[in-house]
């Protein structure tokens, strides 16, 4: 009869006995059989064997038995555990991130994961400065949740001109393969699944999308309905709610993050100097951290917002990561032809802004405001302009036409992809309003007239300054790069034709809107690494790319309008890596009214920078300041420059009176990264740096895997390898041959980070996965047999597999523990049974009585081992709980005075309602309105309490006997 525990197989199923039982002359066997799960049988119903790695049956030829037999092999047995390893590795608390990534990480970045996957759950702010790597930082954490089964449903929500962006960063570094979620994926899901079907409630998922795609109206049923187990934000400041006009995106968001278990906001500029758009963010991430009417402290905020400065954080010698930088402006006066042009357009300009405003034309005043724009760039921008809009009113005769879905939602504010934003801008720059053919002639003669103006300047007064100033630096310095910016295209292209002549010219290397996106990465590199040493961009290049190792001089040929992005394209040189001081020249027309608003602003932002050292905080505090407004406001009015001056000084005095309040309470300022912090984020990185097995073992796994599978690991040079495999294995869909190459490919990290095109095979690889599927599913491995140097009394070593859950069903901690046994003493010894585990064995004969008597043993030995690993179990249950419910005291304690102040601010409006109702007024619907809001704020507290209670349990499950390895000595 069989026995509670004895492993058996139930017509050829692996199986484990719980019990037998007998009704009449009927015997059932109840038992767990692997992949079906707990089943009750008629034995007469079923075949039940042995399972051959059983203790008789081995007893049974115990004079065969060696290392190498197939019954007992220590390789299968070395490959099961290797195995099992790689499945449970990342339920250690270690940082799988750091094996299975190409990217170089630094520790304040890797601080920031620890930071958030030792949390309760994954739901943090992450509002690092400009050029800190957050994009890393989300990467790296994404990682960390898909190692644990817990990011199959994955969403990122990104401005649309940055989707691009992460698509090739997640793909590059992280080897995550993202979906745009647009409108040709919509209509082929709804065609796919049908109309009926939620396309947003799918298993699987892993998209990237717009915040304006994702907030249309159409969506937001489903999405409501829908569940993801990440949701990553990034500039989720644009996402955030400020307060009366709650906007479309913050309606889409706030549905969004509710619906999600990990969330991840991005955002170098949480605040704008208010404060309600920080304290959405908050709630996004916790909606019960703090209640409607209360004050954020500073202890509310960090247990959800990890926030560092380029200023705060320091090396091992205590020095400053980041060096400092110097932002110069070059003044450019104008000629005497330049200054009528100036003057003239701006004319124009004013007189069709007024007459589109008179006409609630808002489409021709934003045009003009691009034309003005425009006007300080260059010569070659104003002057291509003038001409595309001169042809538009001539072939069109003033007709304004429908507008394209770009087009339309440019004017929205959507932040389009810059060959977009062109095509927009150029779509926009033929509208007019005219009333009547006298009014659309006029307006064609003073356009032919500006033209000529424009045409008549071959060159102009910047342009000749510049280049005096790069054949200056190049003749001075000849082994300095320079990174020159421009807004537009057009600008782009008359310097290029106004450089053609100089001995530098076949050094220049362009980025721009139409440049794709593996272009782009060449001429990074080229600039990085090669001979060229002017590069002229666009802000098509002011995101994503990296060349603070080769440069650390900036041009801007004019200063855009958005000081967002004026930050974003000094973050191109000054970022994590640059050691020498940044250099930033800015080149500004004379005597224009743009000139006197911008040296205000820069002279402000530089002056509260002092104050505070962030610039991104200050940035975040004019995120939805009006400067087109106000210029084109004192273009329309004639106001003098020092008029709207004085307005724009007023506002930024405000917000930075706001600002500083925030300082002074501690809400936003960075942490410091100081050598504490990296000496404590070092020990994780030690413990986590082969969590995995070093890179010698990883390939010694595949090697032996690819050779029992009948496949080849071969070596193809310094740490290259090719693989000769299935199709299976492969992952291929090749049918015209049984096996298929891959390669080349390393099992080295830096060396695939250094060696573009070489594929990095991490311990995540599907060929890994597939063949450690492989390994667990055969019979083969859970027995084995080692003869060992150090061993000095034979014994059998058991290796079982430790869970820990939580009420939630989520896994806490999960490892492998070796207990060796000896048969003499019965002394069960971990450290031993390690070794055990990670020694190959020596190739020999034992000796047959001793294995003999270890099978005979094995029951005894087993009893020991596990009343070991009950008092490990219980020591690290211990241990996991205490840390656990100082977590859950925490957010218990938030939760309660979130409760008690949300119930006496609504118990006011009842009492309130009710003194009301005493007068004689109907406040009935009032008051039983507020009862339930009483009602249903109960129901989610007690719902919050549930879960924290599910939270905070630490839950055993029975401990696995995953293999036992008769042990001997030589």
């Amino acid at each position: 009869m069989h026995k509670p525990g004895d492993q058996i197989r139930i017509d050829g199923q692996p199986a484990e006995v719980i019990r037998t039982d007998t009704v009449g002359d009927i015997d059932y066997l109840r038992a767990y059989i692997e992949d079906i799960g707990v089943k009750t049988v008629s034995l007469s119903d079923v075949t039940v064997e042995e399972s051959t790695d059983s203790t008789s049956t081995l007893a049974q030829k115990a004079d065969e038995l060696h290392p190498r037999h197939e019954a007992v092999a220590a390789e299968w047995f070395d490959l099961r555990m290797d195995a099992l390893n790689l499945t449970l590795a990342h339920e250690q608390g270690q940082l799988l991130s750091i094996s299975n990534s190409l990217v170089r990480l630094e520790p304040y970045q890797l601080d920031c994961v620890n930071e958030v996957m030792q949390s309760l759950r994954q739901r943090y702010l992450i509002a690092d400065d400009v050029g800190l790597g957050k994009t890393i930082e989300a990467g790296l954490i994404l990682k960390e949740l898909q190692a644990r089964n817990r990011a199959d449903s994955v969403l990122f929500v990104v401005p649309a001109h940055l989707q691009k962006k992460w698509i090739r960063d997640m793909d590059r570094f992280f080897d995550v393969d993202l979906t745009v979620a647009d409108r040709a994926w919509v209509e082929g899901e709804r065609r796919r699944l049908g109309e009926a079907a939620n396309i947003w409630a799918q298993d699987d998922l892993q998209l990237v999308t717009s915040m304006a795609f994702l907030r249309q109206d159409e969506f937001q049923p489903a999405l409501e309905e829908s569940f993801w187990d990440v949701v990553i934000v990034d500039e989720a400041h644009k996402a955030a709610d400020r307060g009366d006009d709650v906007s479309k995106t913050a309606r889409m968001a706030e549905r969004v993050v509710h619906n999600s278990e990990s969330l991840l906001l991005l955002s170098a500029t949480p605040h704008d100097g208010k404060g309600e758009g920080f304290r959405s963010l908050i709630s996004y991430i916790d909606p019960f951290l703090v209640a409607e009417d209360q004050d954020l402290s500073r202890e509310t905020v960090n247990r959800v917002m990890i926030r560092r400065g380029k200023t705060t954080i320091y090396d091992d010698d205590g020095e400053r990561i980041f060096p400092d930088r110097d932002v110069q402006t070059v003044p450019v006066s104008m000629s005497p032809a330049e200054k009528e042009l100036y003057d003239g357009v701006t004319e124009y300009v004013r007189e069709v802004y007024n007459r589109s405003e008179e006409l609630n034309e808002p489409a021709v005043g934003f045009a003009m405001a691009l034309m003005q724009k425009r006007l300080v760039s260059s010569v070659g921008a104003i002057r291509e302009t003038l001409r595309r809009r001169l042809r538009a009113l001539l072939e069109q005769g003033g007709a304004d036409g429908d507008l394209s879905q770009d087009t339309q939602a440019y004017l929205d504010g959507e932040d389009l992809e810059e060959d977009d934003r062109q095509t927009a801008e150029q779509e926009l720059e033929r509208l007019t309003v005219t009333e009547g053919d006298a009014a659309l002639q006029a307006e064609i003669d003073t356009l032919q007239d500006l033209v000529a103006k424009a045409e008549s300047l071959p060159v102009d007064t910047k342009a000749q300054k510049v280049k005096r100033y790069i054949q200056q630096l190049f003749d001075e310095h000849p082994e300095e790069k320079l990174l020159l910016f421009t807004e537009y295209r057009d600008t782009l292209d008359y310097l290029l034709n106004q450089f053609e002549d100089q001995p530098w010219a076949d050094e220049i290397l362009v980025i721009h809107g139409d440049v794709d996106k593996d272009d782009r990465q060449e001429i990074e590199d080229a600039f990085n690494h090669g001979e060229p040493r002017l590069l002229l961009a666009t802000d098509a290049a002011s995101e994503g790319i990296d060349l603070q190792h080769s440069c650390h001089i900036m041009v801007n040929y004019e200063l855009p309008w958005n000081p967002n992005r004026l930050e974003q394209r000094i973050g191109r040189i000054h970022r994590y890596g640059q050691e020498r001081e940044v250099k930033v020249w800015n080149f500004q027309f004379d005597d224009t009214r743009e000139r006197e608003i911008f040296e205000l602003l820069e002279e402000k932002i530089e002056t509260i920078r002092s104050k505070v050292g962030s610039t991104a905080d200050i940035l975040g505090m004019l995120d939805d300041v009006d400067l087109d407004g106000l210029i084109m406001r004192s273009v329309r009015n004639e106001e003098p420059a020092d008029a709207t001056a004085e307005e724009l000084e007023e506002l930024l005095d405000e917000r930075e009176q706001t600002l500083m309040e925030w300082y002074e309470r501690s809400l936003i300022d960075p942490s410091t990264f100081d050598e504490e912090s990296r000496e404590r984020i070092r020990e994780v990185m030690d413990e986590s740096e082969d969590v995995f097995g070093s890179e010698a073992a990883i390939r010694s796994f595949v090697e032996r895997s690819l050779d029992i599978f009948g496949g080849n690991l071969e070596r193809a040079g310094n740490q290259l390898y090719r693989i000769e495999a299935s199709n299976e294995l492969l992952d291929t869909t090749t049918t015209e041959a049984q096996s298929e190459n891959r390669g080349p490919v390393t099992f080295s990290r830096e060396f695939a980070m250094n060696n573009e095109g070489i594929e990095h095979l991490s311990p995540d690889d599907p060929l890994i996965q597939r063949l450690r599927e492989r390994i667990l599913e055969d019979d083969r491995g859970h027995v084995g047999l080692k003869l060992l140097p150090f061993i000095d009394e034979p014994g059998i070593t058991f290796v079982y597999r430790v869970t820990f859950e939580d009420g939630t069903g989520e896994t806490i901690r999960e490892e492998l523990i070796p207990v060796y046994v000896d048969a003499k003493h019965n002394n069960p010894k971990r450290p031993l049974g390690e070794r055990v585990v990670d020694t190959d064995t020596v190739q020999a004969k034992p000796d047959a009585q001793t294995v003999q008597s270890l099978l005979s043993a094995r029951e005894r030995l087993e009893n020991e081992a596990e009343g070991y690993i009950s008092n490990v179990i219980r020591t690290v249950q211990d241990e996991i709980e205490e840390s656990r419910q100082t977590r859950v005291e925490q957010e218990r304690s938030d939760l309660e005075a979130y409760a008690a102040a949300e119930r006496e601010r609504i118990e006011t409006f009842i009492d309130q309602y009710e003194e009301r109702a005493e007068t004689g007024q109907d406040m009935d619907i009032s008051i039983r309105n507020q009862r339930q809001r009483l009602e249903r704020l109960e129901a989610r507290i007690d719902e919050r309490k549930r879960e924290l209670a599910r939270r905070g349990q630490v839950i055993s499950l029975a401990p696995e006997l995953e293999g036992w390895c008769l042990t001997l000595g030589v």
